[in-house]
C-alpha cells in the first residue's frame, strides 16, 4: 500500500503542467503575492516561510495518503538542537530518521471515524531548500475508504515556538476538483488552534467532474501547439482543391461538414489515447509523443501549400489526422498521470476531460469558421494569407520538432522579437 502512495505523491508532486496552464503568473511575481497574501493574516496561498511547518493530504478514491514538510534549520532551533550532537543536517538524516519520525508521531495525531489512525511512514526525501527541508510521506491504514471528515491535533513546535504555524493543504481530492494544490490551505494550526477538523467531501462526484472539464478546456485553450495543429485542419475546410489551385466551396453545408468531421476524428483520437493510457495499453517515451506532436503541424501545413490529396483519398486523410490526434491525445493524457487524475473515477475522469478539450476545441472552430467561410472567395486569402500562415506554422513546428526530437535550444529562437518568443514554447 505504501507503495502505491508514495508513487502517486511523486506524480503529484512533479505535476508541472506541459501547457503551462498551472503557471499563470511568473514564479518571482507569484511568490511577492503569496507573501503578501501570509503578511495580510490571510488563509490563502504563500510560499515556505521561516517558521512553518506543513502537512499534504492526497485524498484518493480508497485510501489517504500525505506528507510532512519541515525546514531541517526551523526543527533544530525549535527543539534546542542546533549546533549540537543531536541537531539533524543533511548528512546525519537517515540516522536520526527514527527520531524525527517519532517526534511527528507524538506531536500529530489523525483521528477518523473509529478513534486515532497509525501514521504509516515511507522513504523520506529532502529538497536543498533553506539548508534542507525534509519530507516525511505517509499513509493513515485501517480506513474503509474515504471518511466523511477527519480530526487533527497538531502541535509541532507550538509549544516551542509560539509564533510557529502549522498549514494542511489538500493536495488532491477529486471529489473536490483539487489537483497538484499547493497554494492553498485548508486549515492554519497555532498555539490556540491545535485541534480542528476536515471535511473531505463537502463536494461530490459532480465538482470534480466540472473540474475536470474545466481542466480540459484550459489543456486545449492554452495549449499552443494543439491549437496550431486543429488551426492547420481548419484552414482548408471552406475550399477545395481542383488544379493544383484553392478554390472556394460554393455551399455552407459542405464547409461545416469538413469542420464538423475534422473535430469529431479528434475527438474520437483523444478518447482512444486517453483510455489506452489510463488502462496502461499506450505508453510511449514523453519525448517522442511531443516531437510527434510538433511534426504533426508541419504535416497539416504542408498539406496546405502540397494537398496530400493528389494522393490519398479524403478517408486515407482522415485516418492519418486520426492517428495524429491520438498523440495528441497521449499528450494530454501525460499531464493528468502527472497530477494522478487518472488513478480513481476512471471512466468519469476520461469523459470529462475530453468534454473539456473538445469544447475549446468547439470554441475555437466557432470563432474561426465565420471569417474563414466569409474569405473564402478572396483571391488575397487562398493565395497570399493562406501559404503565409502555412510556411509559418511549418517554421515554427519544425523548430519544435528539432528542439523536442534532439533536446536542444534552436539559436533560430534568439533571432525573432521578443514578443514572438514569448509565445513560443
Amino acid at each position: 500500500m505504501i507503495g502505491t502512495g508514495m508513487m502517486r505523491t511523486g506524480m503529484i508532486r512533479t505535476g508541472i503542467m506541459r501547457t503551462g496552464m498551472t503557471r499563470l503568473f511568473p514564479r518571482a511575481a507569484r511568490g511577492l503575492l503569496l507573501l503578501a497574501l501570509g503578511l495580510l493574516g490571510t488563509a490563502g496561498a504563500r510560499a515556505h516561510t521561516l517558521g512553518d511547518s506543513y502537512l499534504y493530504l492526497q485524498i484518493y478514491e480508497d485510501s489517504v495518503a500525505g506528507r510532512f514538510e519541515i525546514a531541517l534549520a526551523d526543527l533544530n532551533h525549535g527543539l534546542g538542537i542546533a549546533g549540537t550532537e543531536d541537531g539533524i543536517t543533511a548528512e546525519n538524516l537517515d540516522e536520526r530518521i527514527d527520531f524525527l519520525q517519532g517526534y511527528y508521531r507524538s506531536h500529530v495525531t489523525i483521528t477518523g471515524p473509529r478513534g486515532p489512525l497509525e501514521i504509516d511512514f515511507g522513504p523520506h526525501h529532502l529538497l536543498n531548500a533553506r539548508g534542507g527541508f525534509v519530507q516525511l510521506p505517509f499513509e493513515l491504514p485501517g480506513l474503509d475508504g474515504v471518511p466523511g471528515t477527519l480530526t487533527f491535533e497538531y502541535s509541532v513546535l507550538l509549544d516551542e515556538e509560539p509564533s510557529h504555524r502549522g498549514f494542511l493543504l489538500v493536495e488532491h481530492n477529486w471529489a473536490t476538483g483539487t489537483f497538484a494544490n499547493e497554494n492553498q490551505f485548508s486549515l492554519v494550526f497555532g498555539p490556540s488552534s491545535r485541534r480542528q477538523e476536515l471535511d473531505l467531501t463537502s463536494s461530490g462526484r459532480l465538482s470534480g467532474f466540472l473540474a475536470l472539464v474545466r481542466l480540459g478546456a484550459e489543456h486545449m485553450l492554452l495549449g499552443l501547439d494543439h491549437i496550431f495543429f486543429l488551426v492547420a485542419l481548419l484552414l482548408p475546410a471552406a475550399l477545395r482543391r481542383e488544379d493544383g489551385r484553392w478554390l472556394p466551396l460554393d455551399g455552407l453545408g459542405s464547409a461545416l461538414r469538413n469542420v464538423v468531421t475534422v473535430v469529431a476524428t479528434l475527438v474520437a483520437a483523444h478518447l482512444v489515447a486517453l483510455l489506452l493510457a489510463a488502462l496502461g495499453l499506450a505508453s510511449l517515451p514523453e519525448a517522442l509523443v511531443e516531437t510527434v506532436i510538433a511534426a504533426s503541424i508541419t504535416l497539416a501545413a504542408i498539406h496546405l501549400l502540397v494537398p496530400l490529396g493528389k494522393t490519398l483519398t479524403r478517408g486515407r486523410i482522415l485516418a492519418i489526422v486520426f492517428v495524429l490526434g491520438l498523440f495528441h491525445g497521449l499528450g494530454f493524457a501525460g499531464s493528468l498521470v502527472q497530477l494522478g487524475v487518472l488513478d480513481e473515477h476512471l471512466g468519469l475522469s476520461v469523459v470529462a476531460f475530453v468534454l473539456g478539450v473538445e469544447a475549446g476545441q468547439t470554441a475555437i472552430a466557432i470563432v474561426l469558421f465565420p471569417v474563414l467561410f466569409l474569405v473564402r472567395r478572396l483571391g488575397l486569402y487562398r493565395r497570399i494569407a493562406l501559404p503565409v500562415a502555412a510556411v509559418g506554422l511549418a517554421v515554427i513546428s519544425g523548430i519544435w520538432v528539432v528542439e523536442r526530437g534532439f533536446d536542444v535550444d534552436v539559436p533560430l529562437r534568439e533571432l525573432l522579437p521578443p514578443a514572438v518568443q514569448k509565445v513560443i514554447p
